[in-house]
């Protein structure tokens, strides 16, 4: 999807159209019931576009949508879709390990393959998150082989990010791995983590310093420009984020405090995120030495 602004306006009305009663019979027709699935991806476009807060609670309806109904395909669906993968964006992970192992559960019980291996790829993420990063690794890995096995290709450009971050202290190995999420990007055209994926492959290259500055700087304006294009503030905001520490290093720091401001000035919710965190954090820190060096 390249706007998610024209994405967000089709996921309110399908929200809107869907009826309990008269479309209950859709959920054994398409696997997952149909409300729940357009509240999950709404909540997507939400978080993307920089609607933090509404993204939450519309998580959050989705997933009290999906437990009270008396169908595990659509609590699986719900919870990779709207608790996982939900918190890895906004990289709050600290409870993803225990509902990863509901989702486990649930799919050990009613055979649902497909959706295991999502859960243990959030199980694995949960654990490195937490700590537990050889575990966690062997975990994640096993998730993301079964899901090439079955021969879905979805997600697999920010499951491969994922590795990617997870394998950091190996240079060759992360490499390899961020470099398959662009290649399956280009070659599906699933393209809404593009942006994220670019950012963490320069991130990767300025921590190891296997590129010079210069294509690090590349890679982020890419990565920026990718998420303007398609109104992706959030993934915006951490490239600038990242840019605007790079140009900082370069003593180009009201150029950094400007970069910044204009992203963050687009945000009319959601302050207390770790993301806008950061970003009021770096503009004040501009602020305090352009101030020192008139």
């Amino acid at each position: 999807m390249e706007r998610l602004d024209a994405g967000l306006r089709h996921l309110e009305q399908a929200r809107a159209l869907f009826d309990h009663e008269q479309h209950a019979r859709f959920r054994f027709q398409y696997g997952q019931d149909i409300g729940t699935a357009a509240s999950c991806y709404l909540s997507w476009a939400l978080w993307h576009l920089g609607h933090v807060d509404q993204a939450a609670k519309v998580a959050d309806e989705a997933i009290r949508r999906a437990e009270a109904l008396s169908h595990p395909h659509t609590l699986a669906y719900g919870l990779c879709h709207a608790r996982a993968f939900i918190d890895i964006f906004r990289r709050q992970c600290e409870e993803m390990q225990s509902y990863a192992r509901v989702i486990v559960s649930l799919c050990a019980e009613h055979g649902l393959s497909h959706w295991m291996n999502c859960g243990r790829i959030f199980e694995g993420w949960g654990a490195i998150c937490g700590g537990d990063v050889h575990s966690g690794m062997e975990t994640l890995q096993r998730g993301v082989a079964g899901w090439r096995k079955s021969g879905a290709k979805l997600w697999l450009p920010i499951f491969n990010m994922m590795e990617a971050y997870s394998k950091a202290g190996c240079n060759d190995d992360a490499l390899q791995a961020i470099d398959r999420a662009i290649a399956v990007s280009a070659e599906t055209g699933e393209r809404w983590a593009l942006a994220e994926v670019l950012r963490i492959k320069a991130r990767l290259l300025l921590s190891t310093g296997l590129a010079p500055v210069r294509e690090v700087e590349t890679l982020l304006v890419r990565s920026l420009n990718t998420a303007r294009r398609q109104r992706a503030r959030c993934w915006e905001l951490r490239a600038s984020c990242d840019l605007a520490r790079l140009w900082k290093g370069q003593g180009r720091m009201e150029e950094a405090t400007q970069l910044l401001q204009v992203i963050y000035d687009q945000f009319i919710e959601g302050f207390d995120t770790m993301d806008l965190r950061d970003a009021k954090g770096l503009m004040e820190h501009g602020s305090r030495e352009h101030s020192m060096q008139l």
